[in-house]
């Protein structure tokens, strides 16, 4: 842990570990430290599903997130053994509050660590992830990427230690590409990912598009993607390797994505630094992270209608989207995790200059 401020952070253990997302980026322009935890209860319960189960829930009521996959004693007995014993302190910052998040952060002090959680849940889910919403308030600092997440977390933490700090995004991967413009192409739209997508109504508006003049390109689980089937103007993509993704990103005229809810978005800020606008519509954090004059911020009243309309008169006026390209891409820009990581930096000393 070299650098000027040593940082350790702890996030759970992912099917895939993107270095260009998550907090992997923010870890190497902090030079940080990395724990990874899994999920002890998931190994077990392979061997034994009642077992498991019972480790599962003896977690959940513990530490108070239905999300949450560390063990009480276990999970932290193996974090704790991996922090340095610093004359100094430092940050040990769990990234993934909602499936691990410790509940009492004295055994962190006594090593000079200064508990940081990250809450990443969007307003809507709240009360069905934590069953126990003040667990997370004894930490030294909660951090949200949301404002729309504040009013939630406000109930059981005081003002003092919440932060907000927006995601950010590797501008210097996700970028413009050279446009395959022209002809009698389609107008292409893009729409990637897992959680709170709004896929009934994508789908309503999909059906209302013909197909002669639109193509949804789409890579989404199955269980998303099947009810897609059959759509003559929709594309079910496998899964992409990276510069199959970051092609689908540059080649799109928009990115036609309506949230359920949102507190921050990979797929919106990897879309706008690739240039391409994004159409969403204003809920949750979307209105910090989106602008307007730079992309299509819609209504929240799921509107299928107004979402056809505004594509029929882009897909005809094709240099609209076009012409917002560079303003969107310098738009995202200010996202970079070089900008963002000092937001961290400013964070962490602050946690660190209060007395215990």
């Amino acid at each position: 842990m070299s650098g000027e401020l040593p940082v350790v952070f702890v996030w759970r253990a992912m099917r895939t570990f993107s270095p260009h997302s998550g907090c992997a980026p923010l870890m190497t322009e902090l030079n940080a430290h990395g724990i990874e935890f899994f999920s002890t209860w998931a190994e077990v319960q392979k061997r034994s599903w009642t077992l498991g189960n019972f480790m599962r829930k003896w977690g959940w009521r513990y530490y108070g997130s239905t999300w949450n996959s560390l063990l009480p004693f276990w999970g932290e007995g193996r974090i704790l053994k991996q922090l340095p014993q610093s004359g100094r302190p430092y940050p040990v910052h769990f990234w993934w509050g909602e499936f691990g998040a410790p509940v009492n952060p004295r055994p962190y002090h006594r090593k000079g660590a200064r508990v940081v959680v990250s809450l990443h849940c969007s307003a809507s889910r709240w009360d069905k992830v934590w069953l126990r919403p003040d667990r997370y308030a004894n930490a030294d600092q909660v951090v949200l990427t949301s404002e729309s997440q504040r009013p939630f977390v406000a109930r059981h933490v005081p003002p003092g230690r919440i932060s907000v700090i927006l995601h950010g995004v590797r501008s210097e991967v996700y970028v413009p590409g050279a446009r395959k413009t022209g002809g009698k192409a389609r107008f292409r739209l893009w729409l990637m990912g897992n959680t709170e997508r709004d896929h009934d109504f994508m789908e309503a508006v999909v059906r209302k598009l013909p197909a002669d003049r639109f193509e949804l390109r789409l890579r989404v689980p199955p269980r998303w993607s099947r009810q897609y089937e059959g759509l003559p103007s929709v594309t079910i993509l496998p899964r992409l390797s990276d510069a199959e993704m970051l092609a689908e990103y540059q080649q799109a005229d928009v990115l036609a994505m309506p949230m359920l809810d949102s507190a921050a978005n990979n797929v919106i800020l990897e879309s706008m630094a690739c240039g391409t606008p994004v159409m969403v519509n204003r809920v949750g954090g979307v209105p910090e992270y989106v602008d307007p004059a730079c992309n299509f911020v819609m209504s929240n009243d799921r509107n299928a209608d107004e979402w056809v309309e505004k594509l029929l008169w882009l897909e005809k006026n094709r240099d609209v989207a076009e012409r917002m390209r560079p303003a969107t891409r310098a738009w995202a820009e200010r996202f970079d995790w070089k900008i963002i990581a000092e937001d961290y930096r400013a964070m962490y000393r602050d946690v660190l200059s209060r007395e215990q």
